[in-house]
């Protein structure tokens, strides 16, 4: 193996198995959201988070793109967000869940949404009168994440790597996105180390040691799960 390349799906899915956080969420921010159309609906297989084919049915398909103010480098990867609409007889009360695989910028937008997140936000039988419009303005949270890829409301600041044969540990390259790599990694088992941002506890950062997390014989491609929890 020349280089280990880590999509950041694979990184969560090993660090992050969310638990129930217990801090207030701030008052909802005021916001627009337009929406892209797949051929089913869903998300882009080519996100800039880089969760290529995975990213097509994260969260049922309720995903969207963050814009630059959201982006933050590629933090903004596997956020979970409740946006809600306002249009009466048109907007459920509900809202939807979306999570963040891509970047992108609309009209004044603060997310894109897949046309199926986009819909959802109707009300039973108006999504014919609520995909016209476009773009909408809405209300939106950052809400803990609730399924197993994507943990709590952590950004990961950063990714480091245990070489045993120097006894360091090593900074991988956030590539683009959610994807982190690293030339030349260390044979065998692999340790991780996270370094993480709780937006729900005033931004306290923390490291998180994940031992031996991905086994010796590794292939690229291949999620491992630590079920590691974080509080």
């Amino acid at each position: 193996m020349k280089g280990l390349f880590l999509g950041l799906s694979v990184c969560l899915l090993v660090a992050l198995l969310p638990a129930a956080l217990g801090h207030d969420h701030p008052e909802p921010k005021k916001g627009r959201v337009a929406y892209y159309r797949m051929s089913n609906g869903l998300g882009t297989p080519t996100g800039a988070c880089g969760y290529a084919k995975t990213g097509v049915t994260y969260n049922y398909g309720n995903v969207a793109a963050a814009s630059s103010k959201l982006w933050k480098n590629g933090a903004a990867c596997g956020a979970c967000y409740l946006v809600k609409c306002g249009i009466k007889g048109i907007c459920n009360n509900e809202g939807v869940k979306i999570v963040v695989t891509d970047r992108g910028d609309g009209d004044n937008t603060d997310f894109i949404l897949s046309s199926h997140a986009f819909e959802t936000m109707a009300l039973p039988n108006k999504a014919s009168q609520l995909l016209p419009k476009a773009v909408v303005d809405v209300k939106y949270e950052r809400i803990p994440c609730k399924y197993l890829l994507i943990g709590g409301q952590y950004d990961v600041l950063g990714i480091q790597i245990y070489d045993g044969s120097v006894k360091q540990w090593k900074d991988m390259r956030n590539a683009y996105g959610a994807v982190y790599d690293l030339p030349n990694p260390p044979k065998g088992t692999i340790s991780l180390r996270l370094k993480l941002k709780n937006i729900a506890s005033g931004g306290a950062v923390k490291l998180v040691k994940l031992d031996d997390v991905i086994p010796r014989f590794w292939k690229a491609g291949v999620a491992y799960d630590s079920k590691v929890k974080l509080a």
